[in-house]
């Protein structure tokens, strides 16, 4: 910018030339900052004072885009674009926020997968992202979370966030393994639909016993010993249940040729398909990521202070 009145620095010392105008009328921070008096700066840039921000030059490249009538540069990566999003929230862009989240979901990032979500947790935890924080802690869950699974996104965790997503999983995990220890015992509706199921070695019936057949048992106990190793492995996913479920009623039906529940499956299956996913969903969408360190492990007032 030829008439540009003030410089801004990024963190690895690239310099951008803008206007205070510009700056002044999409984020009251600045607004006020620069109604101020500014100290001499024997570092100016051709006479021009200097602003160093903390973001690098990406980041500030894309925000200072959106100040201007020019086509806006979006980050095309999901941390980076979190990385935006904290920069303009901690500037107070109001406008700017609603723009970068706009263009985010025009663009349809990639859903992160593996140490990315923990990364991404991680930046819109210690940017205030909420809803950003909310939906990667969700994310997490897909994937084993151990220090050598995440060597690597350690360093963006502030250590109540890391504390916090221990929480959460935890939480998740309890709620989980109440769920499918409700699915052991089918006694009453919508779970007592597998009667009369028999199968070559124990003749075991349902009926006799008012609990799951022997594959459908062992499928939830199963679960049950996965959850075991809640951080090791990942969390069994609503999404996924289905197909599990359908590959280990496969197998028994494979082995003992069971006609018996072959024909609850065809009349029931999906129902109660249907009712599984809902409850786990349930057990995981009642769990908040919000501040549960913090409330929960919070040091007692008059404790002594090192």
């Amino acid at each position: 910018m030829p008439d540009a009145d003030i410089v801004i620095q990024s963190c690895d010392l690239v310099n951008f030339r803008v206007h205070e105008s510009a700056l002044s009328l999409s984020s009251s921070f600045f607004g006020d900052m620069l109604s101020l008096p500014q100290p001499s700066d024997n570092d100016a840039v051709d006479e021009l004072p200097i602003v160093r921000l903390s973001e690098d030059a990406e980041v500030l490249n894309s925000l200072l885009t959106m100040l201007y009538p020019i086509p806006s540069v979006v980050p095309i990566s999901y941390d980076k674009s979190l990385m935006l999003l904290v920069a303009s929230q901690k500037y107070d862009m109001v406008g700017i926020q609603s723009r970068i989240r706009a263009e985010i979901q025009s663009q349809k990032f990639p859903t992160p997968t593996g140490a990315a979500t923990f990364r991404a947790y991680a930046i819109a935890s210690r940017g205030g992202l909420s809803s950003e924080r909310e939906t990667s802690a969700r994310l997490t869950l897909d994937f084993p979370m151990t220090f050598e699974d995440l060597p690597d996104e350690l360093p963006f965790f502030e250590g109540w966030a890391l504390c916090d997503l221990i929480g959460f999983r935890k939480r998740c995990r309890d709620n989980l393994i109440s769920c499918f220890e409700l699915f052991l015992n089918l006694h009453n509706p919508p779970f007592n639909i597998w009667m009369a199921c028999r199968n070559s070695t124990s003749g075991y019936s349902s009926s006799d016993t008012g609990h799951s057949p022997p594959w459908l048992t062992s499928f939830f106990k199963q679960r049950l010993t996965d959850l075991g190793q809640g951080f090791t492995t990942p969390l069994p996913n609503p999404s996924n249940i289905r197909e599990e479920y359908l590959l280990a009623l496969q197998a028994h039906i494979t082995s003992y040729s069971c006609i018996s529940c072959t024909n609850v499956h065809t009349l029931k299956g999906d129902a109660f398909c249907k009712e599984l996913e809902n409850r786990l969903s349930q057990a995981i969408s009642h769990v908040g990521a919000s501040f549960i360190f913090r409330q929960e492990f919070r040091a007692p007032e008059h404790s002594p202070k090192l």
